[in-house]
């Protein structure tokens, strides 16, 4: 919960306030695809490898796009390219590539709509002792920001390094589900 509502809002009935029906008209704005893996010139990142805000500003500079307020921000650290190519791995023992917790400024500064990533966001383990998702507690919980979690972007991958182009229409619709504080949704991406 956030913008001070008590997580008592949830109960057995689902959420009071904030549910995902807030957003049952749909998500219709800037998405951009920050792509870690093709900044550093790999496939994809190892699990545990944090990315900084640092790393952020690179990727503006780098494609000349700067992250405003209501862009829906789409992290790629080429978690499902390494699946492909190495096999399954337990995210728990091994971790996974993300945000690391000081990234967090960089997002508010920004004033993103909402934040999806390839994997769970968060850089586990996330180094932060007691914190295990400190990016979702603060986009969450401090910010009022959506997540989209384990979103597969290697297509949306390809097709941004084939155009040369990395920001797009972004288009999803949340199943209304009145107290629900998520929902399956396919964000689809439009150039």
């Amino acid at each position: 919960m956030y913008n001070g509502f008590s997580r008592n809002e949830v109960d057995d009935t689902g959420a009071n306030k904030l549910s995902i029906d807030n957003i049952k008209t749909g998500i219709f704005t800037r998405g951009i695809l920050i792509d870690i893996p093709e900044l550093r010139g790999v496939k994809y990142l190892e699990p545990g490898t944090p990315i900084y805000p640092e790393d952020l500003d690179a990727w503006e500079k780098r494609t000349g796009l700067k992250v405003a307020a209501g862009d829906v921000v789409f992290i790629r650290t080429g978690r499902w390219a390494r699946r492909d190519e190495v096999g399954a791995w337990d995210a728990n023992e091994e971790g996974l590539a993300g945000l690391h917790a000081s990234c967090g400024k960089w997002l508010k500064d920004r004033d993103i709509a909402m934040l999806g990533s390839d994997a769970a966001s968060d850089v586990i383990p996330s180094g932060i002792e007691g914190v295990t998702h400190p990016i979702h507690l603060l986009t969450l919980h401090a910010m009022g920001v959506h997540i989209f979690d384990n979103c597969d972007l290697e297509d949306l991958s390809k097709t941004a390094i084939r155009l040369k182009r990395w920001e797009f229409l972004i288009t999803a619709s949340p199943i209304r589900v009145k107290g629900g504080t998520g929902s399956p949704l396919n964000p689809i991406a439009s150039y």
